[in-house]
């Protein structure tokens, strides 16, 4: 069918309504574009596609160079759109977020990276001993002969790496230490991989095995360990830390911190220098990991689901929460800390938006709005909202 694409939805679809009212969501398409589809998924009221052809073209669209991407590759959503412009549309993507949420928003700053390489973690699935990616939709698996997204050091071990008989590997590296892990899901001995990468298997890990890398980021050097989460690229941390600390900077007050869903420990060994902190995270590596990088004089770690804290006094609170936000229960926690100051960091906009509907429901104001540009070449971005108690 030929549709009119009117707007976009949260995952960077555009969004256009069919001849008889039914929404639509079209992979590929931007907002004013006219273009012809291929249903892919009905359901009752809405309906998903893809563009077979674009009558139309936004003035913002741009040829995809990426045979990668070309051939199918479900990565890199964002392409067709000119890079000065994925910022502003994922801008707009959380604002819309946050209007259906029924938050009031300030103009969000827009932040790009700044010295990118690229991504230092990638996890593949392995076909006939190669890492390749899922193709756009579906289970079958592409093997790249390039990948622009990734790092240099990751791309050379993702292309030329043989892996045996496993099922995925993941790829991690420290892009400004030349470290550099393979994680496999499969026999270690089977893997062909340049003598000065680590390479452990996720049995051994489950056995008891330690395996990490080091990165510098922010101004200092981390410990990461194989199954630790770490954002996807240190220039990625630089700007988190760089928008967090503006943040605390100009609207925060001294006194006790908690950095919740603390991982190995980024914000409580940055934002959290000179003050008392209390760091909370369930994961055992990223513990692990926090016990090395943070100072035990300054930093309190406790290894624990974040409803679970017992709540103290704490002038700030900054919470980097997985996928799915923080949550009513954890949130509650959370709130129970009365900080004057909550920082919100958030990779997806519709839990950001619940989050944040969260906290202004409890009497916070949200004051400050950052949106990171920490994937490029796809709709995902990173929101940061600075909420203060009114």
């Amino acid at each position: 069918m030929e549709l009119k694409i009117n707007g976009v939805a949260r995952d960077g679809a555009g969004v256009a309504r069919s001849e008889d009212g039914q929404v639509v969501f079209v992979e590929g398409a931007l907002p004013d574009e006219t273009v012809t589809v291929e249903l892919i998924k009905v359901k009752k009221r809405w309906a998903r596609a893809r563009v077979l052809e674009v009558l139309n073209p936004s003035p913002l669209r741009i040829p995809v160079t990426c045979t990668t991407q070309q051939a199918g590759c479900g990565g890199c959503d964002l392409l067709h759109l000119s890079p000065d412009s994925q910022l502003a549309m994922k801008a707009n993507i959380v604002l819309d977020q946050l209007d259906r949420a029924q938050v009031a928003a300030p103009s969000p700053v827009l932040w790009p990276l700044v010295n990118d390489q690229g991504r230092t973690t990638v996890r593949s699935i392995v076909k006939d001993g190669q890492a390749g990616y899922r193709m756009r939709g579906s289970h079958e698996v592409i093997l790249p002969t390039k990948c622009e997204a990734l790092d240099p050091m990751v791309e050379e071990i993702l292309l030329d790496g043989r892996f045996g008989e496993a099922s995925q590997v993941t790829i991690r590296v420290g892009s400004r230490t030349d470290d550099r892990l393979v994680l496999v899901e499969g026999d270690p001995e089977e893997v062909s991989v340049p003598s000065d990468i680590l390479v452990v298997s996720a049995k051994e890990l489950s056995e008891g095995r330690r395996a990490w890398i080091h990165e510098e980021a922010a101004g200092r050097k981390w410990r990461i360990s194989a199954r630790s989460f770490f954002q996807n690229r240190p220039a990625g941390v630089d700007a988190l830390v760089s928008v967090v600390s503006g943040m605390v900077d100009a609207l925060g007050t001294d006194g006790p911190m908690v950095d919740a869903y603390a991982g190995i420990g980024v914000f409580a060994g940055t934002v959290g220098h000179g003050r008392s902190v209390v760091a909370i995270e369930r994961n055992s590596h990223s513990i692990a990991d926090a016990r090395v990088n943070l100072d035990a004089e300054s930093v309190k770690i406790i290894k624990a689901p974040v409803e679970s804290w017992n709540a103290s006094p704490a002038a700030l609170v900054i919470a980097d929460p997985a996928r799915e936000g923080v949550g009513k229960a954890a949130m509650a926690t959370l709130l129970a800390a009365e900080p004057s100051l909550f920082v919100l960091v958030s990779c997806e906009p519709g839990a950001f938006a619940a989050d944040a509907a969260l906290l202004t429901a409890s009497g916070m104001h949200l004051e400050q709005l950052t949106v990171v540009d920490m994937f490029p070449g796809t709709t995902h971005g990173e929101t940061v909202g600075a909420f203060i108690a009114s």
